[in-house]
């Protein structure tokens, strides 16, 4: 945020803004506060994760698919990566639309199945979360690199 200590700045600053031209900074803090739209949603925890195991930890396993399972309030969202697809699942399972988030918005979304099956293609890096919408409520995850 810029201090302003005279007139003069001020002045030019809000000429600036009038002429249209929108500075890298105010690009930014208007994307962090547009990410605060989301902060009554639920948040999922992280249950399980194959690329925190011991065994991965030690050494790479590349050919195995990563696992994740994250934790709802009346349901659990378990997702595999492998050979660039992400298939998922909502357990128990029901009809619910699944998005992937990227810091720059959504990526993908789409609606499960009736046994709560989904796929999409694997995001290309970066950070991600899913917001998963059942039932009229909406639960995310954290953001995390896939």
């Amino acid at each position: 945020m810029t201090l302003w200590d005279d007139d003069e700045m001020l002045m030019g600053d809000l000429d600036e803004a009038l002429q249209g031209a929108v500075s890298d900074s105010a690009r930014s803090a208007a994307r962090a506060a547009f990410a605060w739209r989301t902060i009554d949603e639920d948040l999922m925890s992280l249950a399980y994760d194959s690329s925190l195991t011991e065994e991965v930890l030690v050494r790479s396993v590349a050919t195995t698919p990563r696992v994740i399972g994250f934790q709802g309030t009346d349901f659990t969202l378990e997702i595999e990566l492998d050979a660039g697809t992400l298939m998922g699942q909502v357990v128990p399972g029901r009809v619910c639309r699944i998005s992937i988030l990227s810091p720059a918005g959504a990526k993908h979304a789409a609606d499960t199945d009736e046994a709560g099956f989904f796929t999409f293609p694997a995001p290309d890096g970066g950070p991600v979360r899913f917001t998963v919408t059942c039932d009229d409520t909406t639960q995310s995850t954290e953001w995390l690199t896939l």
